[in-house]
């Protein structure tokens, strides 16, 4: 199997891995099988070398397109992620306050003596 088709393969599975929508729960497990797809297709970048057939040159402008999808796709997931990571946040620091509502009052002004 040529480096190419390999590196076509898995960016056409890592792809199939962001179409798939992923539920709250399942989250951690899709971005590890993510993580994973994108650290085999880096190690199969790595061996591909010129030159090309004509297949491998069609492979290429394939995997270039979705490469664009799959760089949209992963800004979408880190949005998401980082939308829930704000919710998350302001919950903790809702039950913070009604658990502890003076922990965090500043004080209203300072007194600022004019005497030498």
């Amino acid at each position: 199997m040529s480096s190419v088709f390999e590196v076509h393969t898995l960016t056409a599975q890592l792809l199939n891995l962001l179409d798939q929508p992923a539920k709250q729960d399942e989250r951690d497990t899709l971005i590890g099988q993510i993580d994973n797809k994108l650290n085999e297709r880096e190690a199969a970048m790595k061996n591909i070398a010129a030159p090309f057939t004509d297949r491998e040159k069609e492979q290429l402008h394939e995997i270039n397109e979705w490469n664009k999808e799959i760089v949209q796709k992963m800004s979408m997931v880190k949005t998401i992620i980082q939308a829930d990571m704000q919710r998350l946040k302001k919950t903790k620091d809702g039950a913070n306050k009604y658990v502890n509502p003076y922990q965090s009052v500043q004080a209203d002004g300072m007194f600022y003596d004019k005497r030498k």
